[in-house]
């Protein structure tokens, strides 16, 4: 039972006459907006009747040959009347369709029920019968007359009755005041509508092809509903005449589209019929046209088909001049259940990151276009030439191609947007339509903003082997593997308009089985916010699915000098624009550095669970949070300003990031390998883990451990009674210290796994990274943002997108302290086997606190420049380095760890080395300082070396007898380590 007949039971039982719709009152509230301030067209006088109050013998419709003419009133809702004139002008019952009461329900109780298909829903409206009336008196008695639209023979209310129930949707009658043809037939019959616009190029270049007449015939052919309109030259949406007869801004239904054979050749007609009881085309073939009269032969083939509209007012139109005239063709497609048509609706919202708005337009690719990728841990697709193919390369990127991989920059926010995937089981033919929520509400009239959406189709085959991974995160230059099209775009649609729609389409379009398509409907601005609704009308059955959400984290961070904090580092390399080279940057390590992880631990066992991802796809965006039109003048302003000392102008600093494996701690190793041999093991049927032969190569360090241990067991003698009793030698209790402090990365070698964006943009940088394996996850990416100057300010959000949790937090920078050095003629004394070893580099090193501090120390050098050197000689280049206490360059300094001597580092044929996990040194007294001493194990190896000391305390580290010192507060850390906000 539906609410109108549980209305007309009430009515029986009360013995009530007609039903009064309280919702909707006879009152100036239903007639505007703000009462308080009516509209221009506002009358007085306004009086709500029944139709038998004004009109005698009344019906929804008559069977005359104005039914379906209408006429517009004070409210201007030509959009409507037009609307509805085209659906009455159809041989199908649209207008019928509209109305789910009984015939004579309105006569007897007084109410009647309206459906519209608002946002992407049918809805029922129930009214009442009473309409505004502008009541008069004359001297023939009173005269009532409807306000608003009505129909052309006043015994017909179907146009009233919908105008009232459209406008109780709204909120009032004023709401409906200017509005859009398209979006009104879309209401009226849930089909989807284009609105062409004749006056464009695209379109009259299909004029001219014969392209868009085909499309003519094709759309009558199946009983689209269709009308063209003449827009007003001044802008206004008022109706009113054109010279050549006919009416703008109100829509004239097409009711038939003929090819007839003349003495001449052949002319294409459109048949118009004409609803609004006035004007008439004056053109050729119009009414007294000579043409009829010069071509008998069509004369007598069109008139025969006007015997079925006589007395109707109609009028003939050569399709030339239908596309010179007029300047908006509308077709209304309809996709009836009895065709076999299936519809398939999704709704969704825009809301924060899902609102990412439109591609950028650097990285969106061509039409049919394969796109590019790059995968950590997988096959990788050449990267971008030199000259730039997908973006500019800056002179930066060519200096850091030498020392890293240069990916282009990735689309920062389009990959949020809703996403639909769509797959089909044989050759289908949609239509895709794209609906944005109505936003004309009672209180006022919004515009629509732009909105449009792409589809992107990957080879089925691809696509079963990414299911666990849906989601499209670009158009270009970094996608999923290379294995996807842009295969359409709303935008690009023959159809498509430069003005923003309520609706846009794609018509046509065939799928095919042999691939999965991904719609992203969005808005063209970014963080236009609202709901949406996706339809998918099919000829055959289709599975369409929305992806997930991506899981997002927002981490804050700035590039900045706070006293002796500097974490404005620079890039990895730059560039020496005089000698037009690139070198490597001691200062990089200075920059935030964050460490990426999944978000639980990863065990051995999780490869036997199928539910558990084995790859994660992540998205990297850096964006600036000091950028806008002010932050940007006064960067500008700031460039000038330290430029001004060379009188070269400064360029503001670009944007970017860098990708590489995290350095791990001696524990986070062991715990890596351990895991690895848990996998890599072998198990029999009952699941217990065979034992796997050792390698000739582990027996043989297995050896040399077991020799090292027995040397250590002699050591551990003199030792025994300090170890029983927890001291050292000193006899003080050493400190139980169970945190190890993550190491920072100093620089990144050419060797080792890393990728960098190319630093063209000024505001953001985004980098993609598909399908990274969880094993590789689990120990760790570490990401760098930076600013393409040294020394430039500014701050950022670092924001992670993926499509399996995973957690991220910043190193924090106030517990660490780098400084570069170099080995030259005088200070490249080597080892302590060597004479000069005492002449190497010396930095000292104060706790300030009265507490043992725990720390790391870590000596490195840049690989890229150490390269010829170490594979000349490596072992003369190993790195080493000693912690001596006090000034005098003893190596007996009493320092101890784990119990034993700890007074230097191993020497080793790498780029860097350290102190061990959990390494402490005890306060010492009277102001006294550590000394550490750089240096390699020969003598006479030159080039530069980083030093960095990381530490939990509160220290001082800086060059021996400079009279520098390089001062970290204790518990100076300005903002601690940041943790991801989950959105």
């Amino acid at each position: 039972m539906s609410d109108e007949d549980e209305i007309i039971m009430r009515l029986e039982t009360q013995g009530a006459k007609y039903f009064v719709d309280m919702d909707f009152p006879t009152s100036d509230d239903s007639l505007y907006r703000l009462k308080s301030q009516p509209p221009p067209y506002a009358q007085e006088n306004v009086a709500w009747l029944r139709p038998h109050e004004f009109e005698d013998d009344s019906d929804y419709f008559k069977d005359t040959d104005k039914t379906g003419d209408v006429k517009i009133g004070a409210l201007n809702t030509n959009y409507l009347a037009s609307a509805l004139a085209m659906l009455a002008s159809s041989p199908l019952p649209f207008v019928e369709n509209l109305f789910g009461s009984g015939v004579n329900d309105y006569k007897k109780y007084g109410i009647y029920t309206c459906r519209f298909y608002k946002n992407g829903a049918w809805t029922d409206v129930i009214c009442d019968t009473r309409l505004p009336c502008n009541v008069e008196e004359t001297a023939d008695g009173v005269r009532s007359e409807l306000c608003y639209t009505s129909c052309a023979d006043k015994r017909e209310v179907f146009v009233p009755f919908v105008e009232k129930a459209y406008a109780k949707l709204h909120g009032t009658y004023e709401s409906l005041n200017k509005g859009s043809i398209s979006e009104t037939l879309v209401d009226l019959t849930g089909a989807s509508c284009d609105k062409i616009a004749l006056t464009t190029d695209k379109v009259r270049r299909s004029v001219n092809s014969g392209y868009l007449w085909d499309e003519l015939v094709s759309f009558h052919t199946k009983q689209f509903v269709m009308g063209c309109s003449i827009s007003n030259s001044k802008g206004t949406s008022e109706s009113g005449e054109n010279t050549q007869g006919l009416l703008t801004n109100v829509a004239y239904p097409i009711i038939d589209v003929r090819e007839v054979q003349s003495s001449t050749g052949i002319v294409k007609f459109v048949k118009f019929r004409n609803p609004w009881g006035e004007g008439s085309w004056e053109g050729d073939w119009g009414e007294g046209s000579s043409k009829w009269d010069d071509y008998p032969e069509v004369q007598a083939e069109l008139m025969a088909e006007d015997e079925a509209d006589e007395g109707k007012a109609t009028f003939w139109m050569n399709f030339t001049d239908l596309a010179l005239l007029f300047t908006k063709l509308y077709v209304c497609r309809t996709f009836p259940d009895e065709m076999g048509w299936r519809q398939y609706c999704c709704t969704g919202d825009w809301v924060g990151k899902t609102a990412g708005g439109a591609p950028t337009k650097s990285v969106v690719g061509g039409l049919g276009k394969k796109l590019n990728s790059t995968s950590l841990g997988g096959d990788e697709k050449p990267e971008t030439d030199e000259k730039g193919k997908g973006g500019a390369v800056t002179s930066l990127a060519q200096a850091l191609k030498s020392q890293t991989k240069i990916r282009p920059e990735s689309d920062p926010y389009w990959f949020n947007n809703p996403q639909f995937q769509l797959r089909v089981t044989a050759k289908t033919k949609v239509h895709i339509s794209l609906t944005q929520q109505d936003r004309r509400i009672r209180s006022q009239l919004r515009e629509n903003y732009p909105i449009a959406f792409e589809v992107v189709r990957t080879k089925r085959i691809v696509a079963d082997l990414n299911k666990d991974h849906p989601r499209i995160w670009d158009l270009g230059g970094s996608g999923n593997g290379g294995a996807e099209e842009l295969a359409c775009e709303s935008v690009k649609s023959f159809y498509s308009s430069h003005l923003p729609q309520r609706e846009v389409s794609v018509c046509d379009f065939e799928l095919d089985p042999n691939y999965v398509y991904n719609i992203i409907p969005h808005p063209i601005q970014r963080m236009r916010e609202g709901k949406f609704f996706l339809r998918v009308f099919s000829d055959k059955d289709i599975l369409l699915e929305q992806i997930g959400d991506t899981s997002s984290l927002y981490l804050p961070g700035s590039w900045d000098k706070i006293n002796d904090v500097d974490t404005s580092g620079g890039p990895l390399r730059t560039f020496d624009e005089k000698n037009k080279k690139g070198k490597d940057n001691p200062r990089w390590c200075q920059n935030p550095q964050f460490i990426l992880k999944t978000a639980k631990p990863r065990t051995a066992h999780d490869d036997e669970d199928e539910g558990t991802p084995k790859s994660v796809d992540i998205k990297i965006v850096v964006r600036r949070t000091d950028s806008g039109k002010k932050a940007s003048k006064s960067r500008a302003q700031e460039a000038r300003k330290g430029s001004s000392m060379t009188g070269v102008e400064k360029k503001e600093p670009q944007i970017g990031v860098s990708v590489c494996r995290a350095p791990m701690s001696e524990k986070e190793i062991k715990v890596a390998s351990q895991r690895r041999r848990q996998q890599d093991a072998k198990i029999n049927a009952l699941g217990i883990r065979l034992p796997t032969k050792e390698s000739s190569l582990k027996a043989q360090r297995r050896k040399m451990a077991a020799a090292q241990k027995a040397a250590e067991d002699n050591d551990e003698d003199n030792d025994e009674m300090h170890d029983s009793m927890g001291t050292g030698p000193s006899g003080k209790k050493e400190p139980e210290v169970g945190i190890a402090i993550t190491d920072r990365k100093m620089t990144i070698n050419k060797e080792e796994w890393s990728i960098s964006t190319d630093y063209t943009g000024k505001d953001v940088a985004s980098i993609f990274m598909k399908k990274v394996d969880v094993e590789t996850l689990s120990d760790g990416l570490l990401i760098v943002p930076t600013l393409s100057e040294r020394g430039a300010k500014g701050s950022f959000t670092l924001e992670i997108h993926t499509d399996v949790p995973v957690s991220v937090r910043e190193l924090p920078e106030a517990r660490s302290k780098t400084l570069n050095g170099e080995w030259n003629e005088t200070s490249a004394g080597g080892s302590h086997l060597c004479p000069d070893w005492k002449k190497n580099p010396k930095y000292t090193l104060r706790n300030l606190s009265n507490s043992p501090l725990p720390c790391k120390i870590v000596l490195s050098r840049p690989a890229s420049s150490w390269s010829t050197q170490t594979a000349k000689d490596s072992i003369g280049c190993m790195l080493g380095f000693y912690i001596l206490v006090g000034s005098v360059l003893s190596r007996d300094s009493g320092i101890y760890h784990d119990g034993k001597p700890w007074n230097e580092s191993s020497f080793v044929p790498l780029n860097s080395v350290s102190t061990p996990d959990n390494f402490v040194l005890p306060p010492l007294p009277d102001d006294e300082v550590y000394t550490i001493m750089p240096c390699t194990f020969d003598a006479g190896k030159k080039g530069n070396f980083f030093l960095s000391v990381v530490s939990e305390g509160s220290f001082e580290l800086g060059g021996k007898g400079d009279g520098k010192k390089e001062k970290l507060e204790k518990g100076g850390d300005r903002r601690g380590t940041k943790l991801g906000r989950i959105h």
